[in-house]
C-alpha cells in the first residue's frame, strides 16, 4: 500500500460545486468488478475542467500518463470490495500490459463520521492531504456511512521505477 501526506493547497469551494456526472451518466464510471446494473453505489464524478489546483496536486506525484477526477460519495452509500479494471484508461492512454497502473486517493477534507476507505484488510484514515494508493489488481472499497458527502481526488497513472521514494 502507498501512503503519505501532502499539504492541502485546495479549498472547499474548489470541489463542492463541480459539475458532477452520476453513476450512469458517463462511460468513465466504474471500470471495475462492481456490477452497477444492480447496485447503486452513489458515487458522482467530475473529471473535466477541474480547477488548476487539482492538476498541481496530480503533478506532485511521479506518475506517467496521469489522469484525475474528483469523486463524491453520497451519504449511506457503499462501493463494495472490488478490483479496478482500468479499461478506458488503458485504451485511451495506450498502456502496455507490463505497465503498473497505480491509483492514488487524496482526502480533500478532514475525516467525517462514517467515511471509509479500505485497501485489502487495512482501513485508511487521515486528515485533508492524506493519500493512499495501490497498484492494479488490489482489492479495495469505499463507504460513506455518515450524513455528509465524502470528497476525494482520484489520480490514476503508471508507476515509474522507485516512484514512491521521494
Amino acid at each position: 500500500m502507498i501512503s503519505g501526506k501532502i499539504d492541502p493547497i485546495w479549498k472547499e469551494e474548489d470541489y463542492i460545486s463541480l459539475p458532477w456526472f452520476t453513476n450512469d451518466a458517463h462511460e468513465e464510471k466504474f471500470n471495475s468488478t462492481v456490477d452497477t446494473s444492480t447496485y447503486d453505489v452513489g458515487v458522482d464524478m467530475c473529471f473535466e475542467n477541474l480547477p488548476d489546483v487539482f492538476h498541481k496536486v496530480r503533478d506532485s506525484f511521479n506518475l506517467v500518463k496521469p489522469v484525475i477526477a474528483v469523486n463524491r460519495l453520497q451519504p449511506g452509500k457503499i462501493l463494495p470490495f472490488h478490483r479496478d479494471l482500468f479499461k478506458t484508461y488503458i485504451k485511451r492512454n495506450d498502456i502496455a500490459p507490463e505497465d503498473k497502473i497505480t491509483r492514488i486517493i487524496v482526502f480533500l477534507h478532514k475525516p467525517k463520521a462514517g467515511h471509509q476507505l479500505w485497501i485489502e484488510d487495512e482501513i485508511c484514515t487521515g486528515d485533508a492531504g492524506s493519500y493512499f494508493g495501490w497498484e492494479q489488481d488490489t482489492v479495495h472499497m469505499a463507504a460513506n456511512l455518515g450524513s455528509e458527502m465524502r470528497y476525494i481526488l482520484q489520480i490514476t497513472g503508471v508507476s515509474p521505477a522507485l516512484c514512491w521514494e521521494r
